[in-house]
């Protein structure tokens, strides 16, 4: 009965199992590649948003007086103006490196308590860039130094950094 049985493949049972035990792996599959999927999609908006912070930031530093607030105050651009406010930033500008994107705002914190009585004149500025993710904003944010906004003309520029 045993060599009957080889020679006529195998019973409806057997392949019912089998097909069961593929269905719970390939379940098992799509659910690893969404995942993955959703965590690259984040991934790629939390590298954008820190590029762009990083761009602001180097523009505060650098002395940019359009970005400088004066203290106490902020500057806010909300999702669909920095491509507008800043066009070098379009270069890229498709799916996460699209910055209208985003929203971003620098914060200007005056003199830090840790300058305070040194004579150094510089200013805390909080740079803040956020992203929608799952209906909710998302955001990456730092703190950086720079001279204090001019009330005429340029900031003197900084040793080492101008």
């Amino acid at each position: 009965m045993n060599r009957q049985r080889a020679r006529n493949g195998m019973t409806l049972m057997e392949v019912i199992v089998a097909l069961g035990l593929l269905v719970v792996v390939m379940a098992a599959l799509a659910t690893v590649l969404t995942d993955s999927m959703r965590f690259n999609a984040s991934s790629g908006k939390r590298s954008q948003a820190v590029q762009i912070l990083n761009y602001l930031g180097r523009q505060v530093v650098g002395g940019n007086t359009a970005l400088l607030p004066t203290q106490g105050n902020q500057m806010r651009w909300r999702r669909g103006e920095l491509g507008n406010a800043f066009p070098e930033l379009r270069r890229a500008g498709r799916g996460h490196a699209n910055p209208d994107n985003y929203s971003a705002e620098i914060d200007n914190r005056g003199v830090p308590a840790s300058l305070s009585g040194t004579g150094v004149t510089l200013n805390e500025y909080v740079i803040k860039v956020c992203w929608e993710s799952a209906g909710k904003d998302v955001c990456v944010d730092a703190t950086t130094l720079a001279a204090p906004p001019p009330s005429g003309g340029t900031p003197p520029p900084l040793p080492g950094i101008n």
